[in-house]
């Protein structure tokens, strides 16, 4: 069950991870090494924005529903997000309405869709 777990995570940073080079990061795989980095991207010199990318990729099987990140990951990412001046992102893998969506979101923007999706369960 653990060699099916890692496929699904492995897929998710290789789908990413080639998305970002499509677009001119040279990025680098942390394979398996449960920090808070799956990916780190490098933007080329002719990009505005050139901080590094520090991304942590999550998938979720369960329908309408996000990924679960812990408050407390979220904290460590923000604060790694100052410390080292690099833009954090969440690569997320989910299935909404029957589709499967993938996106990268800010910690913040995680949160507002989360609670979003919260309030819409609440009021059905």
């Amino acid at each position: 069950m653990v060699t099916y777990y890692y496929r699904r995570g492995y897929v998710l940073e290789t789908d990413i991870m080639k998305e970002l080079e499509k677009r001119g990061f040279y990025v680098i795989r942390s394979a398996g090494s449960h920090r808070l980095c799956d990916l780190i991207a490098i933007p080329n010199k002719n990009m505005l924005d050139n901080k590094p990318l520090c991304i942590q990729c999550k998938k979720t099987t369960k329908p309408n529903q996000l990924p679960k990140i812990s408050r407390k990951e979220l904290e460590m990412l923000k604060k790694l997000e100052k410390e080292y001046n690099v833009k954090v992102l969440l690569g997320l893998r989910y299935r909404f309405k029957g589709r499967w969506i993938t996106v990268l979101v800010t910690p913040d923007e995680y949160l507002a869709k989360k609670a979003k999706l919260k309030n819409k369960k609440v009021k059905n």
